[in-house]
């Protein structure tokens, strides 16, 4: 159970930065909207602000998360988790939370991240990763993690960190998909079932690197529903958050696996992460 909460855990954090990849300055001039043009002549309501249509928001945040050099995005995961083998059951809750500063080019990250899982100490790792290399904090010891085993991972946040087009995925589901607003954002609403849901997933995961392993489980996933919701706010077209929300489960091995899991996300200080150093220590743990 533990390595199949492992892989979720991974997808989901890249469609988690998939968001907000791409984000440029807040203080950039934003695309220009319906009441930019002369008001003139023009009723009361017709001087309100249009939502835009699904193709507008996604050509315009495309536009304004061009530029984007760094950002830090925070992520809550909780998930529970039954395992049902013949007259054996197990269940279990996880809940991860994580922080990341994020520098794009060259690619240079610093998380923290703490997991509890049901019946077991908390785990908590901080860990700097490079374009080539990652180095993890264990106790109060810093490993330089062997290259075998990062490359993988490494590869897949660099593909997560450029996803072009990410909105796009949701032209896929568009007769699942709804534009509102709530305050100072504009929210993309997906609430997505059957064969549709598999499709998305598929298509989020293969844009942001999932391994051959994570797509083999996919395909194994009846994911009962899947429900998406993305805030971008209305003036700079960035994105501000992210939740989601999932029910699947899946058998394999004659062991029947049900998960509930839901993530939320928000995204900060664009173009405000400006340095992230490693610290001496960690560096002379790979000599």
């Amino acid at each position: 159970m533990k390595k199949w909460t492992t892989l979720f855990i991974g997808a989901l954090l890249a469609v988690s930065l998939a968001a907000c990849s791409n984000d440029t300055d807040n203080t950039a001039t934003p695309p220009a909207t319906n009441n930019e043009t002369s008001n003139e002549g023009n009723t009361p309501a017709e001087q309100e602000t249009k939502i835009p249509t699904l193709d507008e928001l996604i050509t315009k945040t495309n536009a304004a998360t061009k530029e984007m050099k760094s950002f830090t995005t925070e992520a809550n995961i909780d998930q529970n988790l039954k395992l049902d083998a013949g007259e054996q059951s197990q269940d279990q809750q996880v809940k991860t939370s994580l922080k990341m500063d994020i520098i794009k080019d060259p690619m240079m990250i610093y998380q923290e991240m703490k997991m509890e899982m049901s019946g077991q100490e908390a785990q908590n790792v901080k860990q700097y990763i490079t374009s080539d290399k990652i180095y993890s904090q264990v106790g109060d010891q810093w490993v330089a993690i062997p290259e075998a085993q990062t490359k993988e991972l490494i590869e897949q946040m660099k593909a997560s960190m450029n996803p072009e087009g990410e909105l796009e995925q949701f032209k896929k589901i568009e007769e699942d998909t709804e534009v509102t607003e709530e305050g100072d954002n504009y929210v993309i609403n997906a609430d997505v079932s059957g064969d549709n849901v598999k499709e998305l997933a598929k298509a989020v995961m293969e844009q942001n690197g999932s391994d051959a392993q994570m797509q083999a489980m996919l395909d194994q996933m009846n994911i009962t529903s899947m429900k998406m919701k993305y805030m971008i706010n209305k003036e700079t077209y960035l994105p501000a958050s992210t939740d989601v929300t999932m029910v699947m489960e899946m058998e394999q091995n004659g062991q029947k696996m049900t998960m509930d899991m839901k993530m939320n996300s928000t995204f900060s200080n664009h173009d405000q992460v400006e340095e992230i150093k490693i610290p001496q220590e960690a560096l002379d743990s790979a000599k």
